[in-house]
């Protein structure tokens, strides 16, 4: 295995790993924020995803899912196999599309690509809650009203939070976002 394969792969493991930090911090704020569900998590895999591309985020973004299924929230959440494959393994993975942003990236990109992966991400969820939790639905309200109004409030603010964090992280420190070329020995 060469250095940058090496790499590329400690990158993944360490952002997937940094995600569920940050997703367990969330957890422990949940609700302080006016009631809203403000989450900052998926930053780590849309960094890794603008730095290394669509195939490296993909990878972190499923082992995160992959993550949350043994460690994380999904414990108690997960009703159907077919629905935790979609919401933790599928919808996780679709974070790094923000990838497809390419090079060089920039403030608007940023912006374009970060909102894109996270309005993947949550139509997965959407869909996921439609099929799934439509039984929670308020009597009267269709299940996909129900699913789009609890997992769209969730990706705004979360795509918003995100964008931010994101926006401010290249303003202070573009190098970030760069992949640095080590020589050889």
């Amino acid at each position: 295995m060469n250095r940058e394969r090496t790499v590329v792969l400690l990158e993944i493991a360490m952002m997937a790993a940094f995600a569920m930090v940050l997703d367990f911090i969330d957890s422990q704020i949940k609700g302080i924020f006016f009631g809203l569900s403000l989450s900052f998590s998926m930053v780590p895999i849309l960094l890794l995803s603008f730095r290394r591309g669509v195939k490296a985020g993909m990878a972190a973004g499923f082992l995160w899912g992959l993550l949350q299924i043994v460690v994380g929230d999904a414990a108690g959440s997960i009703v159907h196999p077919l629905q935790g494959f979609l919401d933790y393994a599928f919808a996780f993975t679709l974070i790094g599309l923000a990838g497809l942003a390419g090079r060089p990236v920039n403030h608007t990109k940023i912006v374009i690509f970060t909102a894109l992966a996270v309005l993947a991400r949550y139509f997965i969820h959407f869909l996921s809650g439609w099929v799934y939790f439509g039984a929670y639905a308020p009597k009267g309200q269709p299940a996909w009203l129900y699913s789009l109004l609890y997992n769209g409030q969730i990706a705004l603010i979360n795509g918003i939070t995100c964008i931010v964090i994101l926006v401010i992280l290249f303003t202070v420190a573009p190098k970030l976002f760069n992949v640095i070329k080590y020589n050889r020995y």
